[in-house]
């Protein structure tokens, strides 16, 4: 096995823990989202801090995939670029949140947590899921 290959099967490796990785936080955000609501506050903050961080693990990821040319060759891009738009989307709504957080609308932001934010790990995970399996050849015409 060459170079390139060993360096494919890493990256779908590490996109197929990125997708369970999303599975897991949208999990950790809905219990957020709990906390929050019934006035745990802190509990709330704690552990969204946390999936926060786990999270810009996951997208860091996804800033280095396209530098793997040969990864990238294999009919990739579309699933890029839906990441990419998703990656916006979920920018989007961190400032929602951040803006929720800082006028202390803990309802608000719970609701961000719950119905946007899990939802769009969802995406992320399907995506991601996509990404990581590998690409059959096309089929020449006979």
């Amino acid at each position: 096995m060459d170079n390139s290959a060993e360096l494919g099967d890493t990256i779908q490796e590490a996109l197929q823990g990125a997708g369970e990785a999303c599975r897991s936080l949208s999990g950790f955000i809905l219990q957020a989202a709990n906390h929050l609501r019934s006035g745990e506050i802190r509990e709330g903050n704690e552990l969204l801090a946390e999936v926060l961080d786990d999270f810009s693990q996951v997208a860091s990821l996804l800033e280095d995939v396209p530098r793997c040319g040969a990864f990238m060759k294999e009919g990739r891009q579309r699933v890029m670029d839906d990441l990419e738009r998703e990656s916006l989307e979920m920018a989007d709504l961190l400032k929602m949140a951040v803006t929720a957080q800082e006028s202390e609308d803990w309802v608000f932001l719970a609701d961000i947590l719950e119905y946007e934010f899990a939802q769009k790990l969802g995406s992320w995970d399907g995506l991601l899921s996509g990404l990581s399996r590998p690409v059959e050849a096309p089929q020449s015409p006979l």
